[in-house]
């Protein structure tokens, strides 16, 4: 599915109640509206929304820019007995490449 990644974030630590490690992933995407149904209707640009993924995935984009296209692979996965869509690969798109730099002569 291609999405634009307007933003992503991590969380890491020792829970304090638990006491044991843990780490969150978030990726913030931005998703074309679907076409309005009916006469009159209107429903034009994105809306935000949020997808959980592992922090490994973050650690191979952290270094980019937002926002950037990106294609991403999505699997659906069951939490405490709710079904929840994780995303499980990023690929950017079309990354703008810094121009070359020339060696002096």
């Amino acid at each position: 599915m291609k999405v634009q990644v307007i933003g992503f974030e991590t969380s890491s630590g020792i829970s304090k109640k638990t006491g044991n490690p843990y780490a969150i992933g978030k990726l913030h995407c931005a998703l074309p509206l679907a076409p309005a149904r009916g006469e009159g209707n209107a429903a034009v640009g994105y809306m935000g929304d949020t997808y959980r993924l592992d922090v490994s995935v973050l650690d191979k984009i952290k270094h980019l820019q937002c926002p950037f296209d990106a294609e991403v692979e999505q699997q659906d996965v069951m939490v405490f007995g709710k079904r929840e869509t994780q995303i499980v690969s990023v690929v950017p798109l079309g990354m703008r490449q810094a121009p070359a730099v020339k060696s002096p002569a």
